[in-house]
C-alpha cells in the first residue's frame, strides 16, 4: 500500500485535532476541505475577518475560532516571555498575541488541539521561534530538528523505498551532540511512520577513511553517542552516500559494514549538504518529498514549505497524526 495512503487510513482511525493558523491561504482551505471530507482530522481555524464561516459548511469536525479569543491568553503569554525579557511590555505581548500562529501556539500549549501545521506563508524561522519560546523543548532534548520523508514515483527502480534525509531544514552546523540527536530521534519517527527497521548513514565525502579530516570527528563521537543513547540503532560513519546506499559499492568500499548499501536514514553532517541534497533529490530524482517534518519540541508542530502544494498539506497532517 502507498504509504500515504496508509498513514490516511491509521490517522482515520485515531482523529487528532490540528490547528491550521494560515486559515486564509487558499491551499490551506482546499486541504481542510479534503481533510474534512475524509475524516482525516479534527480542525481548528483562525479567523481574523476572513469570514471563514461562509468558506465551509458547517461539520462538527470544524472549529473556527475568532483572533480576538486571543485576549484570554494574554497574561499566561506574557509571563512565559518575561522569564526570557524581564522588561519586556505587556503592550508587546498583547501586540503578538493576536498573531495567528502564536495564539495557535498557546492554544496546543494548553491542549485545546493535539499540533499545530503552518509554514505555507510564515517563514521557517517564525514557526520555530514561536513554537521553541510557547512549548519548549521535548524531555531530555537538547535541540529542535528535522527531516525530510521521500517516496518514490510508480516507475521509479525505487518505487519500494522510504527515506529520510535530516537534517535539511534547521541546525546549520550540528555538532556531535546535535548530530546524535538527529539521528536518534529521526530513526524513532522514521519507525513510527514506516514500521521499518532504521538503518542509519551518517555521511561524508569519506569512506572509512578514505580521506583524513579534522571534521570527522564529530562524525565519529556522534556514531558513538547515538549507538549509547539507543543500543538497538543500526548506524555507521563516517560514509559516502554511494556506500551508504548501492550495496555493489558498499561491497568495494566497506566490505566489513554493518551498513551494506541498505540505509535508509542519512545523516548530513550540516544543513548546507543536506538542503542541497534534499532538493537535488526531489527536483531531479522525481521524489516526493514530506518535510520539514520538525522533532524535538515538547509538543507537535510541522513546518510547511512556502513553496507547499495541497497534497503536501494533507501529507504533513496524515504525517502528524500519526507521530502524536
Amino acid at each position: 500500500m502507498n504509504l500515504f495512503k496508509s498513514l490516511e487510513a491509521s490517522a482515520r482511525r485515531k482523529i487528532k485535532t490540528i490547528i491550521y493558523p494560515e486559515s486564509y491561504d487558499k491551499r490551506i482551505i482546499d486541504a481542510v476541505k479534503f481533510i474534512l471530507k475524509k475524516k482525516i482530522a479534527q480542525v481548528i481555524l483562525i479567523d481574523k475577518n476572513y469570514k471563514l464561516d461562509k468558506t465551509f459548511a458547517p461539520d462538527k469536525n470544524l472549529t473556527i475560532l475568532d483572533l480576538k479569543f486571543s485576549d484570554q491568553f494574554v497574561g499566561e503569554y506574557h509571563s512565559i516571555k518575561l522569564k526570557r525579557d524581564p522588561s519586556r511590555s505587556l503592550i508587546k505581548s498583547k501586540k503578538e498575541i493576536s498573531d495567528p500562529l502564536v495564539f495557535s501556539c498557546m492554544l496546543l500549549k494548553k491542549d485545546f488541539a493535539d499540533g499545530i501545521i503552518a509554514g505555507s506563508v510564515y517563514p521557517t524561522s517564525d514557526v520555530l521561534r514561536n513554537s521553541i519560546s510557547v512549548l519548549g523543548l521535548e524531555k531530555n532534548c537538547k535541540s529542535v530538528s528535522s527531516f525530510f520523508l521521500f517516496t518514490f514515483p510508480s516507475k521509479s527502480i525505487h518505487n519500494n523505498k522510504v527515506l529520510a534525509f535530516a537534517d535539511c531544514g534547521v541546525i546549520p552546523s550540528p555538532d556531535a551532540e546535535q548530530l546524535s540527536d538527529i539521528a536518534v530521534q529521526t530513526a524513532l519517527n522514521f519507525k513510527k511512520l514506516t514500521g521499518l527497521k532504521p538503518r542509519v548513514a551518517f555521511l561524508s565525502y569519506s569512506t572509512k577513511g578514505s580521506a583524513k579530516d579534522a571534521s570527522f570527528e564529530k562524525i565519529f563521537k556522534a556514531v558513538t553517542l547515538s549507538k549509547k543513547k539507543m543500543p538497538s540503532l543500526i548506524c555507521e560513519g563516517e560514509l559516502q552516500f554511494d556506500a551508504a546506499f548501492v550495496p555493489n559499492v558498499a561491497s568495494r568500499k566497506n566490505p566489513n559494514g554493518i551498513i551494506k548499501g541498505d540505509a535508509n536514514i542519512f545523516i548530513f553532517p550540516d544543513l548546507n549538504s543536506g538542503n542541497i541534497a534534499y532538493k537535488i533529490t526531489e527536483r531531479i530524482g522525481m521524489a516526493s518529498a514530506t518535510g520539514p517534518i520538525l522533532q524535538g519540541l515538547s509538543k507537535k508542530v510541522m513546518d510547511l514549505s512556502r513553496g507547499c502544494s495541497v497534497e503536501d498539506i494533507i501529507n504533513m497532517t496524515t504525517v502528524i497524526s500519526n507521530l502524536i
